[in-house]
């Protein structure tokens, strides 16, 4: 079974709202996904490096 790895739309607009909800900064919203997707990497995985 192929497992599937995308967040739809609404998925993503409700992790938004909630991450705000917890006090987050569009700043931090914006990291926060980024590290999701794979984007950005955690910084002790590159300091394992």
């Amino acid at each position: 079974m192929e497992v599937l790895k995308a967040m739809t739309a609404n998925e993503i607009l409700n992790l938004i709202d909630w991450l705000r909800a917890q006090g987050f900064d569009n700043n931090k919203v914006v990291e926060c996904i980024e590290a999701v997707e794979g984007k950005k990497r955690n910084k002790a995985e590159t300091e394992e490096e």
